[in-house]
């Protein structure tokens, strides 16, 4: 392994302790990002996701392609992802190229899924105008009952997409201001290098 490729890997496994120790510490939604993306006008667009791993390969998350965020990603398939964990006073902010998944990648999450959440995947059209709730729980139940004890198929808009870093930057936070920030990045010729910053 190159020093390159070790520097990347620190930045990976860096940000997979701060997702841990958030963890543990009981922090609510560890694993929550907020997901900027662009239109092909670059009118931006930002949105909380959850991002359901962190590999060498890199950030792994679903979207609803007929989503706003899914129509953005397929017009202009870049974004930037920053994670928050106010108790730990830290924040990671990530950018980078987003890659589509294979359908067995989002066939295999999709089954980790609650079935509630797979009926609702098919029963509301994401972003689409919302009947009234009686509506809504009334076409929950009719897929329930033509399913029955069938396993719920993945919708074919629920996609796993992965953003693939060229930057990655610890921020710590904190009325101080005197952590030093981090910042790994990924030139032209695919080096990493790392950077200390000023807060």
């Amino acid at each position: 392994m190159t020093n390159q490729e070790a520097s990347y890997q620190q930045a990976v496994e860096r940000l997979q302790l701060l997702i841990d120790t958030a963890t543990s510490q009981g922090v609510q939604e560890p694993h929550a990002a907020a997901l900027a993306t662009a239109d092909r006008y670059a009118h931006p667009s930002v949105r909380m996701v959850y991002v359901v791993a962190v590999e060498e390969a890199g950030l792994l998350f679903f979207v609803n392609m007929e989503s706003g965020k899914g129509q953005q990603l397929l017009d202009n398939p870049r974004a930037a992802l920053c994670f928050f964990w106010r108790e730990l006073q830290e924040q990671v902010t990530l950018e980078g190229d987003i890659q589509m998944q294979s359908i067995e990648v989002a066939d295999e999450y999709w089954r980790k899924r609650s079935r509630a959440a797979q009926l609702a995947a098919w029963a509301f059209p994401q972003g689409a105008a919302a009947p009234d709730k009686a509506e809504l729980r009334q076409q929950v139940r009719q897929l329930e009952q033509t399913l029955g004890f069938e396993a719920v198929p993945r919708s074919p808009n629920w996609c796993a997409l992965r953003l693939l870093p060229e930057r990655i930057e610890f921020w710590p936070s904190g009325w101080q201001r005197v952590r030093e920030r981090t910042r790994y990045l990924k030139g032209e010729d695919g080096h990493w290098t790392v950077e200390a910053l000023t807060p």
